[in-house]
């Protein structure tokens, strides 16, 4: 137990338990310190997870359980993965007792589990799974599918394991040669009645909670009438049901045309991003308590997107990407007292449509005097997000602020504020080079900026992984979260949110063990 707490581990193998049946996972051991200022560290994450990947060959070569034949159904496998964690950092620091009360420290629970059918030219998989389009590298456009798990350590871990899997079907169609398109597919997606929200911690009390550029504490109060009332928030969260009627479902067709590889791309869905609306209608005061009420919403969405990659060696001997997506009915947040014309409803919600454009340049590269044996992988992306029917009041999430009242501080009183405003045109650029060393090449360094130019937040990662076997890997992380200028805070979760306080900035310092097996 004491290897599991103190490092994180994974190892890569396959066990096969006679001819149909095969396992792997891993166990890893991370552990997070937070350097705020440099001068200090504090334990925030000491997570232990273990996950277990199976999968069951049982129909193969047309013949089920070795026994039954099922003529064109070639082949079918079941896939089940489950994970679980624990997180000892909740038992060891005394001020996370909140939080342990929670259930933050341990969570076991059936991660995926699909059925897989092959039937030439088709093929179905149906269950618990994700789903993955477009071409971006952690930003979404395209890949909004399955919603995000940010509540632990916000996107900072690969998205393939924060992803939230969902019950669904997706069957492909393997068409081939379509005139001037060759190696065709066609792939649908239903989601029949299963839709969850990107999930987001917004308690205080969590290494990862979100609080927007403010305090990191709950609003408990509001002014009204140059007096503050304690405040009681209420929140009704209308999320779709789960019936058929409020079903998600998509289409991709996916196809080389010459050099280029493409994809056009529709998907209708639930915003994973909820819109808050309040209901002024109901607002009331009682004595010293004002009760305000509020409504979760997740407005249906169209989001229509294209894909292209490219492999120019004529003269860059580079990939270029691109990545395009048009959204429909993205929830936004309204100031108070905006028109009617942009809030005809006075909720301070309305919805928006929106464009992202992201281009990528991906080239291995020889620089002999960083590494004489091996090349560098630089990639870098720019992105280009606009909101079409802008306007001024358009706001980003709320922070939380210390109360004032006639130039005055009033002590323990918190209130909530709308001033984020939002850009029309929103832009981030990111660079990564990797490359290995030593024998084999078992050591891989890795650096990832990320830089928001209208906000000048930013976001630095150095990485360093060791194979020390085919089963045993050690990782060192350290991210830095940067504040070029005091600026509004960007709409990527950069420098300008993590960053922005000495006091509060979440630089990180990470070390893990990771055993595969």
């Amino acid at each position: 137990m004491l290897c599991c707490l103190l490092l994180p581990i994974a190892a890569q193998a396959i066990v096969t338990l006679g001819r149909d049946i095969e396992l792997e996972g891993f166990v890893e051991a991370k552990n997070i310190l937070r350097t705020p200022s440099f001068e200090s560290a504090e334990l925030i994450m000491q997570r232990n997870i273990g996950q277990l990947e199976s999968k069951y060959y049982f129909l193969r070569d047309s013949t089920a359980f070795g026994r039954f034949n099922t003529g064109r159904l070639e082949e079918a496998t079941l896939n089940i993965t489950a994970r679980g964690f624990y997180d000892s950092v909740y038992d060891i620091r005394e001020e996370y007792e909140d939080v342990r009360a929670q259930s933050a420290e341990y969570e076991i629970k059936l991660r995926e589990a699909f059925i897989d059918f092959v039937l030439p030219p088709f093929s179905l998989r149906l269950g618990k799974q994700q789903v993955v389009w477009g071409e971006t590298d952690n930003f979404r456009a395209l890949d909004i599918i399955n919603p995000l798990d940010l509540s632990w350590h916000w996107a900072r871990e690969s998205w393939e394991d924060i992803r939230i899997p969902l019950w669904m079907a997706r069957g492909i169609w393997d068409i081939g040669k379509i005139g001037v398109v060759e190696e065709s597919f066609l792939e649908l997606i239903w989601i029949p009645a299963d839709f969850k929200p990107n999930r987001v911690t917004l308690d205080p009390d969590r290494p990862w909670a979100f609080f927007g550029n403010g305090l990191p504490r709950p609003a408990n109060s509001v002014i009204v009438g140059n007096q503050a009332y304690d405040l009681n928030f209420n929140l009704r969260d209308r999320k779709p049901d789960q019936t058929l009627s409020d079903g998600q479902a998509g289409v991709r067709f996916k196809g080389l045309w010459g050099e280029f590889d493409f994809s056009l791309n529709y998907f209708y869905g639930f915003s994973a991003d909820p819109g808050f609306k309040i209901r002024s209608n109901e607002f009331s005061i009682t004595g010293n308590t004002a009760n305000v009420f509020g409504d979760l919403v997740h407005p249906r969405q169209h989001t229509l997107g294209l894909t292209a990659n490219y492999s120019e060696e004529r003269f860059t001997n580079s990939v270029i990407r691109l990545e395009t997506a048009f959204t429909t009915d993205v929830p936004v947040a309204v100031a108070a007292g905006a028109p009617a014309s942009v809030d005809p409803e006075g909720d301070q919600n309305e919805q928006a449509n929106r464009t992202t454009v992201m281009l990528a340049l991906d080239r291995p590269t020889w620089i002999p005097w960083l590494n004489k044996n091996r090349t560098f992988f630089l990639s870098s992306q720019f992105f280009w997000r606009r909101w079409i029917d802008y306007d001024e009041s358009f706001r980003g999430p709320p922070s939380t602020i210390a109360a004032t009242l006639n130039g005055n501080v009033l002590p323990n009183r918190f209130v909530s504020v709308a001033d984020d405003k939002i850009d029309q045109n929103e832009f981030v650029i990111t660079f990564s080079a990797s490359s290995s060393y030593g024998p084999a090449g078992l050591i891989k360094p890795l650096f990832v900026f990320a830089v928001d130019p209208r906000s000048t937040g930013a976001y630095n990662r150095f990485q360093l992984e060791y194979l020390y076997s085919n089963n045993i890997m050690f990782r060192f992380q350290q991210d830095l979260y940067w504040e070029m200028y005091d600026n509004d805070p960007g709409p990527w979760g950069l420098g300008d949110i993590w960053g922005h306080n000495s006091a509060q900035s979440r630089h990180e310092t990470i070390f893990s063990v990771i055993f595969q097996f």
